[in-house]
């Protein structure tokens, strides 16, 4: 399956590079509106990549059953990057937070650069992060899976990175580049993890069905 796996990642790299592009150059000079905002197409491209992810690890798991292996984390990270591309779509922890924290300023005393309400996002990264042993434990025995993982774990936490910044005191201008590039690197972590997720399924395909790698070629 070498030459599948090499046009799935073009693919998505496709993907990463087209849809901010071409968004932009919609709404010219106003280039930012659908990106850096949430609810808007960037952030519809964001989920379904999250939401593609989740189902695939979902399929994952029952591969991995059908072939007599255990799921391990598949169901469980299926289950969390299907939630993760539903927030995404409908930014359910941008209100939350504003609810719990945002309505009246509170801020974290140890992240005083943490924008009000942010701070649930740093919870769930750092859930996301206590569970990345097990994720790469499921992926190690495929070099480009592992690879993968890895980017899209560096792209996921800088653009939380990002986004944990409080930019509303900046410029306009500068609030909007910030944000346009916050979602850019967001929507390259997504569709990282949705390489990852796919390169595994392919590598278990290839070893549990014959003749699998020649059809591939």
């Amino acid at each position: 399956m070498g030459h599948t796996r090499t046009r799935l990642v073009g693919l998505l790299v496709a993907v990463w590079i087209v849809v901010p592009v071409l968004l932009a150059v919609l709404r010219w000079p106003d280039y930012w509106e659908w990106i850096a905002p949430e609810r808007t197409p960037m952030t519809w491209a964001q989920s379904v990549a999250l939401m593609l992810a989740g189902a695939g690890c979902l399929l994952t798991a029952l591969v991995a059953g059908r072939a007599g292996e255990r799921a391990g984390i598949w169901p469980l990270l299926g289950v969390g990057l299907l939630a993760l591309g539903t927030d995404e779509r409908f930014a359910f922890h941008e209100s939350l937070g504003d609810d719990l924290f945002g309505s009246d300023g509170d801020t974290v005393p140890f992240l005083p650069w943490v924008a009000p309400g942010d701070f649930l996002l740093f919870v769930l990264a750092a859930i996301g992060l206590l569970l990345l042993v097990w994720v790469w434990w499921a992926v190690r025995a495929d070099g480009a899976a592992t690879v993968a993982l890895a980017v899209g774990v560096v792209l996921s936490a800088g653009a939380v990175g990002m986004e944990l910044i409080d930019s509303s005191t900046w410029s306009t201008a500068a609030d909007r580049v910030h944000g346009s590039v916050q979602e850019v690197v967001e929507l390259a972590g997504g569709l990282a993890l949705l390489a990852m997720v796919a390169l595994r399924l392919l590598g278990m395909l290839d070893a549990h069905l014959p003749g699998a790698e020649e059809e591939g070629e």
